[in-house]
């Protein structure tokens, strides 16, 4: 698929960015400081069926963090609380919530994935509109900039500011508007295949699924890496 593409947008989580270390080992490294003793594997888990848990209560949602930074900061309290209950709470709980949150900002837990500035460089260089898509809270533009990557993106919808989340149309409608390209020219990629590729399809966006483990049929194109990217688009306006 070679395709004169005008616009391409960018999922953030494991698209473009991961915590490192991962979620777990920084959630027990911090929970020590306030008398928890537990292992980071265990903390990871019981991050994952929390998650689970969150996902379960905020079904119908429009958006899961709610909008501006109060609403994300309830969301992720929730979730932090949710995940130690059954291995014991932090106290004071409120200060540990805080470090963590304040942490979960800085671009010093967060590492870019080793392809992505040359594709965006390239991309840019091709004239090439570059956006990232985003379910996120607002901390998330402040943390692309931090991590050097805001000079590539022209621009970043965030889900926590829009109010919509992927895979609602409305989001991907918000950011249509701002790069004014028809769908059709717009190509999106991330790693999670119903917010992702479902949410983009349903507005006539070409998707493409990320798995940078490999494998995975879908009814799109599949890659591992985002440097595959690059042989698909080639740069040229639409129509020329």
């Amino acid at each position: 698929m070679t395709t004169r593409f005008r616009a391409v947008f960018f999922d953030a989580a494991n698209t473009l960015v991961h915590p490192h270390p991962p979620v777990g080992e920084l959630y027990a490294r911090t929970a020590r400081n306030y008398g928890i003793g537990v292992s980071a594997s265990a903390v990871q888990a019981e991050f994952r069926r929390s998650w689970e848990v969150m996902q379960v209560q905020a079904a119908g949602d429009p958006v899961r963090y709610g909008i501006g930074e109060a609403d994300g900061r309830r969301w992720w309290h929730a979730l932090v609380m949710e995940t130690f209950r059954p291995l014991g709470l932090p106290q004071p709980f409120d200060a540990f919530f805080d470090e963590l949150y304040t942490l979960f900002a800085q671009p010093d837990v967060w590492r870019v994935y080793p392809e992505v500035e040359e594709v965006l460089r390239t991309l840019k260089a091709r004239g090439v509109i570059t956006a990232v898509v985003s379910n996120w809270d607002t901390r998330l533009g402040p943390l692309l900039d931090g991590l050097g990557l805001t000079p590539y993106l022209d621009h970043v919808v965030v889900s926590a500011i829009v109010g919509w989340e992927k895979p609602h149309p409305r989001i991907f409608a918000s950011a249509l508007a701002l790069v004014d390209v028809p769908a059709a020219q717009v190509l999106h990629v991330g790693d999670n295949y119903q917010q992702d590729v479902v949410g983009a399809q349903q507005m006539g966006i070409h998707a493409v699924w990320l798995r940078r483990r490999g494998g995975g049929d879908a009814d799109c194109p599949v890659v591992s890496s985002l440097r595959e990217l690059l042989t698909m688009i080639d740069g040229a306006p639409a129509g020329a």
